[in-house]
């Protein structure tokens, strides 16, 4: 009896050690996985913070007030795409906000409050002026030219049949019938055209602006400008 009770104490103290050491090896695995996970994270490259709490609802009234105050956005889908970021990100700027495109408490309430107010923050840069008058190269005096030179003004689908033209130093006056896009019910228009010759192409003019500054040949502004 006496020589076997050391046997089993040392047994026991074996055990305690195994099951100490099989411990401390669980723990090690445990933060080793741990603190992989935490290295091995994507990092947000977007700049945006998730927007899933707000419904489509919320989106729209969102896209309606950046339109209010002059910050387009195109359509009011109630979809928070690029073109909702940069709408956002240009009414921020204009109201002296940080640009993040994030839609926060700070942003929102600003762009409730601007639209609102009817307060125009982003403003749409202005339209680049037509050229007006001859420049360059003289354009050929032909059917073909003048048909490519009104063309050139019209809507996709649009074609222009030219019914009668005339040419004076650069100018030149066009009657033309305007055909609408295959399918539609439109009706075929007449039209009066006045056209510059730019580097060698002729270059529909706004009439309203050539006509009344009156800087062409006399026979040009008769049947370009006093016709229908």
């Amino acid at each position: 009896m006496n020589l076997s009770t050391p046997r089993r104490i040392v047994g026991v103290v074996a055990l305690s050690i195994a099951l100490v050491v099989g411990a401390a090896a669980c723990s090690s695995d445990s933060k080793s996985d741990s603190t992989s996970t935490t290295t091995a994270a994507a990092p947000t490259t977007s700049g945006i913070r998730p927007v899933s709490t707000l419904t489509k609802a919320d989106v729209i009234q969102l896209q309606e007030w950046l339109d209010a105050v002059g910050c387009d956005v195109g359509n009011n889908d109630g979809v928070i795409g690029p073109l909702t970021i940069a709408s956002i990100k240009a009414f921020q700027k204009g109201a002296g906000l940080n640009v993040d495109g994030t839609y926060g408490p700070k942003t929102k309430a600003a762009l409730s409050a601007d639209a609102q107010a009817k307060k125009k923050v982003c403003t749409l840069p202005a339209p680049t002026p037509a050229p007006v008058g001859p420049t360059g190269a003289s354009a050929a005096c032909t059917t073909a030219a003048i048909s490519s030179g009104v063309s050139a003004a019209l809507s996709q689908g649009t074609t222009a049949k030219v019914d009668g033209f005339g040419c004076d130093a650069g100018w030149a006056y066009a009657y033309a019938t305007l055909a609408p896009p295959a399918g539609s019910d439109a009706p075929s228009i007449g039209i009066t055209e006045v056209l510059a010759a730019r580097d060698g192409k002729w270059v529909a003019q706004d009439r309203g602006v050539v006509c009344q500054a009156g800087k062409m040949p006399a026979d040009i502004y008769k049947s370009g400008c006093l016709s229908n």
